[in-house]
């Protein structure tokens, strides 16, 4: 059994296992007295264990004098809306994000409702580890209270943003239906109410978090091959789109009214095909996104910049960029304006937009961006033997372009693989893509024989 992982992304781990309460209580004392006095939002998914955790995390922020705000059952990016428009002193989601329903975890926020930035994250492991902070009397315990409207101040946000005025008046004259999928989460309330506040029908499809508490209807990440119950409602009830989320909400996939699984990476390129013409600036993606971000920020002459994989590091790069618009090709959407992190509401929102803005099908819109062929798997090998095997995937490559701020991504014109550790679990993900399949599967093919697998 893996120990429990903590690392840039939070705590994460197996409940029962390695993720207890009182392992989920210490992190959130820890947090709490290294963030200092003040009222801190705490949030959770649909987990079973969600309610367990909860609690335990508002046991240890209790115990070291803090007050907590409890928000309920809501998205990862309410909390973070919440935490910064309330100002705040810090946030907890207890969520797992994509992870099995076995697994829960704990997710960190600043003041400015933002993940813990590199250099934070690194001042709270060295806190946890040095263990040097006190739980306090019974005279200084602090006090908890409710806040059951933070999901309404998050939609209010982006329907007034005036980057979605433009759209809000066309989709209110010409509303449009489309079919969500929130996979009985975090987003199931939030994404119907959101539809609606636009002036659109929702038809709902695993859309109700009490039944999340009993196991995900299919598995939780909204990739293509896990949406086929969304694309057949699509097609059979003639909607005009599809949503699919993860089960916190912060990530978005996107079925076209042809009932067609569009790919989570196509998720960020429609987003700044809409944001881009109200918003004119820099776009930032990790290294491991599509290589359409940059044929459609082309399209209106604006730069993109690229950084490790992780929200946190894309954040950090569009602080440093000044970026209108950010995200990563696993359906993540960063609008700062409305929200600095990962919005799966503010990806639909966009999406939502971009139709009505153009008048045109979601299917031709999303024909515009060329296509490539990306290709995303796992490998059994920790960083260690990540690390023994580097040399083996530059020689393999050899004459490549070379970026190693984030395991290795290597490529040319052609094609383009990044091999990277998880954060999170003891794997090397690996994401390659290239014009054509065979193209993409020889470049997987020769990066698994460079770390050891099998072809």
């Amino acid at each position: 059994m893996q120990p429990a992982v903590f690392g840039i992304s939070g705590l994460r781990g197996i409940v029962g296992a390695d993720l207890v309460p009182e392992l989920a209580s210490h992190y959130a004392a820890a947090f709490g007295a290294l963030v200092g006095l003040g009222t801190f939002a705490v949030g959770s998914d649909a987990r079973t264990s969600g309610p367990m955790l909860a609690s335990a995390v508002t046991a240890g922020l209790l115990s070291v004098g803090r007050d907590v705000e409890q928000l309920g059952l809501c998205p990862t990016p309410t909390v973070l809306h919440h935490t910064r428009v309330r100002n705040r002193a810090g946030g907890i989601i207890v969520t797992a994000s994509h992870n099995p329903e076995e697994w829960n975890g704990l997710k960190f926020c600043d003041r400015n409702g933002r993940f813990l930035l590199p250099g934070e994250f690194g001042r709270f492991r060295d806190f946890i580890e040095r263990g040097s902070f006190e739980h306090t009397g019974w005279r200084a315990l602090g006090s908890s209270s409710d806040y059951p409207d933070a999901v309404k101040d998050h939609i209010l946000s982006i329907v007034s943003s005036p980057v979605f005025a433009p759209a809000r008046q066309r989709l209110q004259s010409k509303p449009l239906r489309v079919g969500i999928d929130a996979v009985n989460g975090a987003a199931s309330v939030a994404a119907l109410e959101l539809v609606r506040a636009l002036g659109c029908e929702p038809v709902p499809l695993n859309c109700d978090p009490d039944a999340g508490r009993s196991g995900f209807p299919r598995r939780p990440e909204p990739t293509g091959r896990n949406l086929a119950d969304l694309c057949r409602l699509v097609r059979n009830q003639h909607l005009d789109a599809g949503f699919a989320f993860d089960p916190d909400g912060d990530r978005l996939g996107c079925v076209s009214e042809t009932g067609s699984a569009l790919g989570e990476e196509l998720t960020i390129c429609l987003a700044a095909k809409y944001v881009l013409p109200h918003r004119k600036g820099p776009v930032v993606v990790n290294l491991s996104t599509t290589r359409g971000v940059e044929d459609v920020c082309a399209d209106f002459k604006v730069p993109v910049y690229r950084s490790a994989v992780g929200e946190a590091s894309v954040v950090e790069r569009m602080i440093e960029s000044e970026a209108v618009l950010g995200g990563e090709g696993n359906g993540g959407v960063i609008l700062p304006e409305v929200n600095f992190t990962r919005d799966g509401l503010v990806g639909m929102a966009s999406v939502l937009g971009l139709v009505a803005f153009y008048s045109r099908p979601l299917s031709q819109l999303a024909s515009e961006i060329p296509v490539y062929r990306i290709v995303k798997l796992t490998l059994p090998i920790d960083r260690e033997r990540f690390a023994d095997r580097r040399t083996r995937l530059l020689a393999e490559f050899d004459g490549c372009r070379v970026d190693e701020r984030d395991g290795l991504w290597l490529g040319d014109s052609d094609y383009w693989v990044h091999a990277r550790p998880s954060n999170t679990e003891p794997i090397v993900r690996i994401v390659a893509e290239a014009r054509t399949e065979d193209a993409v599967n020889e470049v997987v093919n020769r990066a698994k024989r460079a770390l050891g697998g099998n072809p």
